[in-house]
């Protein structure tokens, strides 16, 4: 047999998790199907029963739409709250300090501050290494896949319930 077999085990055992995944997805999708959530068969999750349900306890197009649209602006702008969050905080930095190679340390470094006799007040990085810094690398969050897609699902349920409306 040629090749490398870790190699043919890898893809065994990723070919195994796929599969797996797609039955659970497959079974997920079995399950409300025959709740009715697709609309095509009766039940507790057609969407006229959950339309008349909600209207039941009094929410209006108009909630939905404030619902759908808050949760676009926070989806929009969660990572940025978070970051700017995180700069103040003196966290997800890492030490700048270069070794005699020209190397950077990079390890994690937290922020500390203290005051001076003559009353200014100086910030330090220290890392873990015993490095003191001036200055530290700031890694922020970025948003990924996952985020975008539930973003722009956001503006679609709000373009949806303003089109209905």
């Amino acid at each position: 047999m040629k090749g490398n077999p870790m190699a043919q085990s890898d893809y065994m055992r990723t070919r195994a998790r796929s599969i797996g995944v797609t039955m659970i997805v497959m079974g997920a999708s079995f399950f409300f199907y025959y709740l009715g959530l697709f609309g095509n068969v009766d039940g507790p999750l057609t969407p006229s029963a959950i339309g008349e349900s909600l209207a039941g306890i009094g929410v209006s197009k108009r909630h939905m739409l404030l619902f759908f649209l808050s949760f676009f602006i926070i989806s929009l702008v969660w990572n940025h709250l978070f970051n700017a969050t995180a700069w103040v905080a003196g966290s997800r930095r890492t030490c700048t300090e270069k070794d005699g190679e020209g190397h950077v340390c990079g390890a994690p470094a937290r922020k500390s501050s203290s005051m001076a006799d003559d009353g200014t007040r100086t910030v330090r990085y220290h890392c873990s290494k015993g490095h003191a810094c001036a200055v530290a690398r700031f890694h922020p969050v970025k948003k990924g896949v996952v985020s975008h897609t539930v973003c722009i699902l956001a503006l679609m349920f709000c373009a949806i319930v303003m089109y209905c409306s």
